[in-house]
């Protein structure tokens, strides 16, 4: 094979919606998807995430869905970005469920004060990975597994792309290349030089975002293309620190209270509702507290309705009869912890607590505040899960327009070169949650008829998937 009509980077959500809509639209094209991983392995983040989508049940974008996207990034993501997701979010849902036979269902999330369930696919992440590749298989797409693209050259026509996959190094030409390869965190050298020297040591939150090391979107840099959104930002979440479990989440620190090694607060841990406040914690624990904080709470935690739905770690907590007892535990000084608690107490007002809504709850007189969810830590026993910040994605990636076309410095279209998903930088400031998968797919199910127009059929004839990618089949993880 040395000749295609289109390669697609990446067996990700964005991936193999552009791959399927591609076909759909161009029937006969020959296409090919690069995958890093083993076929086992396939699906980068998208094959571990619960995949929330910020829609209504029937698909149609949430009431602030528009400003929210527009106040998060405080204005730096362009409108048509925003509006393209807006507007096809309906669409993409009935897309996927009506002819790909994805079923959606509403669940509530992990964080307890959600305004509503959200839309989700029924198995998650794990199950678009295996519809799509099923659609994306009927329709005459060929999969190249344990492919690592080392090269992109921009050629008169077209592109030569230099992969190196099981049996050595090739190139391949297409007219059209499609970079839906994630963002860059995998890759330790990406994180220091654009995070920062501690972000080298971070760890990703599922082994799916170790294949994203941000190889081609440095290589389409290379070849003229722009960057997009923030290079010195990302998602991340607070995980239990002990575990080793994707997505070891520890959503209940609006319960409590937060603290650094040093046994003091560093942030208001009720500013507002967690999936509003979940990432900025995440960050602040990487960036002010060194990746080393603990959710301290009392026995009364763990009677709230739903509590269990926001402790994901599969590790207890540290347990302690006396406040002293548990710093011994975490190894956290004794009076500075005993200080920090005996005066959280003290500046807590009297009220009503509601672990479901931002409830008022707050204190008086203390700094940093609490904002909501401020009652004393009274009852023993008290509880401690020490706090990381894992990545989830990073924001920086190549700059796109609406279409998912390339853009250079200049503004133009880079010809035959395309992003979507996490390679194509749209997010700054603060990631809007529950819209990373779902801009993924409507970004995929939109590329099929940009590239439509431009696609002239190659004559070669079909390429046939290799011996060893068949021997490497099996079911993918749920």
């Amino acid at each position: 094979m040395k000749h295609v009509d289109v390669i697609v980077i990446g067996c990700g959500a964005a991936g193999l919606a552009s791959a399927v809509s591609i076909l759909e639209h161009s029937p006969g094209s020959q296409l090919l998807v690069l995958e890093r991983a083993s076929v086992r392995h396939r699906g980068g983040n998208t094959a571990w995430t619960s995949s929330f989508f910020r829609t209504t049940a029937e698909g149609d974008p949430s009431i602030d869905f528009v400003e929210r996207m527009h106040s998060l990034s405080e204005g730096r993501t362009p409108s048509e970005h925003i509006d393209a997701l807006a507007l096809g979010c309906r669409q993409t849902i009935e897309w996927l469920s009506g002819t790909h036979d994805i079923r959606f269902v509403t669940d509530n999330t992990y964080f307890l004060t959600s305004k509503g369930p959200r839309l989700m696919p029924q198995g998650g992440g794990a199950s678009i990975v295996e519809k799509l590749v099923q659609s994306a298989e009927r329709l005459g797409a060929q999969f190249r597994y344990e492919s690592k693209v080392i090269g992109l050259s921009r050629l008169d026509e077209g592109w030569e792309v230099t992969i190196d996959g099981p049996d050595g190094a090739y190139d391949v030409r297409a007219a059209h290349v499609v970079v839906a390869a994630g963002g860059f965190e995998g890759s330790p050298d990406l994180r220091k030089r654009y995070l920062g020297p501690t972000a080298e040591a971070m760890r990703t939150i599922a082994p799916g975002g170790n294949y994203n090391d941000g190889a081609c979107i440095e290589l389409a840099v290379d070849n003229g293309a722009a960057r997009g959104g923030q290079y010195d930002r990302f998602h991340g979440e607070p995980t239990d620190a002990r575990s080793t479990r994707p997505e070891a989440l520890v959503m209940a620190y609006p319960y409590g209270i937060v603290v650094d090694s040093h046994g003091r607060r560093f942030l208001d841990e009720g500013s507002d509702s967690p999936d509003n406040t979940f990432e900025e914690l995440a960050y602040r624990i990487w960036r002010d507290a060194h990746q080393s904080a603990y959710l301290i709470a009392d026995s009364r935690l763990l009677d709230i309705v739903g509590i269990d739905r926001a402790i994901l770690t599969d590790r207890p907590p540290y347990t302690a009869s006396t406040v002293a007892g548990l710093a011994e535990r975490i190894d956290v000084p004794v009076d500075e912890l005993e200080w920090t608690i005996s005066r959280f107490n003290d500046a807590c007002t009297t009220g009503e607590f509601d672990a479901h809504s931002c409830d008022g709850l707050g204190t008086q007189g203390l700094f940093p505040p609490k904002s909501n969810w401020a009652r004393p830590l009274t009852e023993a026993p008290f509880l401690a899960w020490p706090l990381a910040c894992v990545i989830t994605f990073t924001f920086g990636g190549l700059a796109t327009d609406a279409s998912g076309r390339v853009l250079d410095t200049a503004g133009s279209a880079v010809p035959g070169l395309y992003a979507v998903g996490e390679s194509a930088g749209i997010y700054y400031n603060t990631y809007p949650g529950a819209t990373s998968v779902l801009r993924a797919l409507n970004g995929g199910r939109l590329l099929g008829s940009t590239i439509a127009t431009a696609i002239i059929p190659t004559e070669d004839a079909a390429p046939q998937p290799l011996s060893s990618d068949r021997d490497r089949m099996s079911s993918h993880p749920a």
